[in-house]
């Protein structure tokens, strides 16, 4: 007989002689959570640092969980230390469970306007209750975009490739793309869009500074996108398009943070960058922005210049 067989006799006598065992059942605690994080743009004024704390409740429940009274501090590499303010929690989440609140804070416009890339900042967050949060980010270095100004103008179905300097310590690079005008500019196609077409792309490696645009964009859309629209937009934009678009360098923190893994049907496996009695993520971006015209008319812009 296998040794992982046992007859159904042994199995009643061992029930009976076996006293059972008083098993306590842990009561579910919520774990307070902050994502913050710090964004440095081409000019000072573009600059933001948000933090969202929120709770987790047990099951699939949404969390209501707020924390207004919380202390959220960052300081500088020169020991500045300043203090965010609580604001309206849309600053921080625009899209949220249904029934989720949580609570937002945000440095003043002069506070954010002094960071710079390659700045190491530390945070600190204080609850009431005492609990507490703290965490540190570099923010990756200043990168500039071959050739692009703050708008240009790209012939219709025309792929542009994008290149960029290094930025130093990044751990990724996002592309993203909001195109606009689509439903007007594939009417005559018979191609149905949506009003804007957002697309995301990442190259996971700092040296990994370039993305043809628009068609090595989307690869977290594919399945949102209707396959007519998803092939066509490999070809480049219509006439009359617009993107607004934006290549954006982060850090470690912010990597691990968003990254989903090889293969994850739970979804993402978040791995967090501050230590306490809570969890969360404290991750830097540097940002840059520009328009593209898809126009054959040269009076909207100057051309988009590749490498």
């Amino acid at each position: 007989m296998p040794r992982h067989v046992w007859p159904l006799g042994l199995l009643l006598l061992s029930a009976v002689a076996c006293d059972l065992t008083e098993v306590q059942l842990v009561d579910f605690a919520e774990v307070f959570v902050a994502e913050v994080y710090v964004t440095v743009g081409e000019t000072p004024p573009e600059n933001r640092l948000r933090a969202f704390i929120h709770g987790t409740a047990p099951g699939s429940a949404p969390s209501t969980q707020t924390y207004d009274d919380a202390l959220v501090t960052v300081t500088d590499g020169a020991g500045v230390a300043a203090s965010m303010g609580l604001t309206a929690i849309d600053a921080c989440a625009a899209v949220r469970p249904e029934g989720s609140t949580g609570s937002c804070f945000a440095a003043d416009a002069i506070t954010a306007r002094g960071y710079e890339g390659g700045e190491r900042l530390t945070l600190e967050i204080v609850l009431a209750d005492g609990r507490s949060l703290s965490g540190e980010t570099r923010i990756p270095g200043q990168f500039d975009v071959d050739g692009i100004s703050i708008a240009c103008r790209l012939p219709p179905n025309t792929r542009l490739p994008l290149v960029w300097t290094r930025s130093d310590s990044a751990w990724a690079y996002l592309s993203e793309a909001i195109i606009l005008g689509l439903p007007a500019a594939l009417a005559s196609e018979g191609i149905e869009a949506p009003d804007t077409v957002d697309l995301l792309g990442l190259s996971i490696s700092e040296s990994d500074t370039t993305v043809s645009f628009p068609n090595e964009l989307g690869i977290f859309d594919r399945f949102d996108l209707a396959q007519d629209l998803a092939v066509r937009l490999q070809r480049g934009l219509p006439e009359d398009a617009e993107a607004e678009v934006a290549i954006t360098a982060v850090d470690r923190n912010y990597t691990n943070w968003v990254r989903g893994g090889n293969f994850n049907p739970s979804g993402a496996v978040r791995v967090g960058s501050l230590i306490g009695d809570g969890a969360g993520v404290f991750g830097s971006a540097v940002t840059r922005s520009f328009t593209v015209y898809s126009t054959s008319d040269p009076s909207v812009a100057p051309p988009c210049v590749g490498p």
